[in-house]
């Protein structure tokens, strides 16, 4: 995994960790950069993950998401970063690997922002190219499936998180976000979705897509109540 960070400025400020989406077999240059140049539009400092594609060792995936996270919170001081506020904003299969980030690790992400994220490996709403690049398997067993779908990963302490998709997504199935709102709702953890009723999978920051467009607006105004603590929601 290559980190690439780009600090605001030399003020201390909350991190947003961008994940491009790509199914796990490319990664998708506008959910990268572009995303970054909002965030610091809107106050963080931010960076792109530029995580394995193609032939995935899951288990190193993991291993070296967790080492991230790690690296994130030692250098905090160093590189300006707010160490307790650290979030992961992911698209697609990166929506996925960022779930990971606030279910799977140890050094867990302290926010989530999922865009039409892949969820589930389970049939039959699971991204096909999404779960064979993972898991390198076209035949997994359950309880692989099962280990990485994130629906099935979320705990007491898994953080709050913030999801949009499109009803009518025809790549990733809009029951990816659903699963995962119910399993938040059960476990009582704070979250947030919007549900478009239209647009194709992979539009990014959707700036060619007024309607849609909105989830950057929802999504500064939720992500200033978890980390600016301005409560703007009372």
């Amino acid at each position: 995994m290559t980190l690439s960070i780009s600090l605001l400025d030399d003020h201390e400020r909350p991190f947003i960790l961008v994940f491009p989406g790509g199914g796990y077999h490319h990664l998708a240059e506008k959910e990268g950069q572009p995303v970054v140049k909002w965030l610091h539009s809107i106050g963080y400092h931010a960076g792109v993950l530029y995580y394995p594609i193609g032939t995935i060792d899951h288990l190193s995936m993991v291993k070296e998401l967790d080492e991230v996270f790690i690296q994130l919170r030692k250098h905090a001081k160093k590189w300006h970063i707010t160490e307790n506020k650290i979030g992961a904003l992911g698209f697609s299969a990166g929506g996925h690997l960022a779930g990971l980030a606030g279910t799977k690790i140890t050094n867990r992400a302290n926010a989530l922002l999922l865009c039409y994220p892949v969820i589930t490996f389970t049939e039959p709403f699971r991204h096909a190219g999404s779960r064979e690049h993972f898991l390198g398997n076209p035949k997994p067993s359950k309880h692989l499936v099962e280990s990485y779908s994130i629906e099935h990963l979320i705990d007491e302490h898994t953080p709050p998180t913030f999801i949009w998709h499109t009803a009518d997504d025809q790549s990733v199935p809009i029951q990816n976000t659903i699963l995962l709102a119910n399993s938040l709702a059960r476990h009582n953890i704070p979250f947030e979705y919007h549900v478009f009723p239209s647009g194709k999978h992979g539009l990014g920051l959707a700036k060619e897509f007024p309607y849609v467009e909105r989830w950057l607006s929802f999504a500064e105004i939720w992500l200033k109540n978890i980390f600016d603590q301005q409560k703007l929601f009372k």
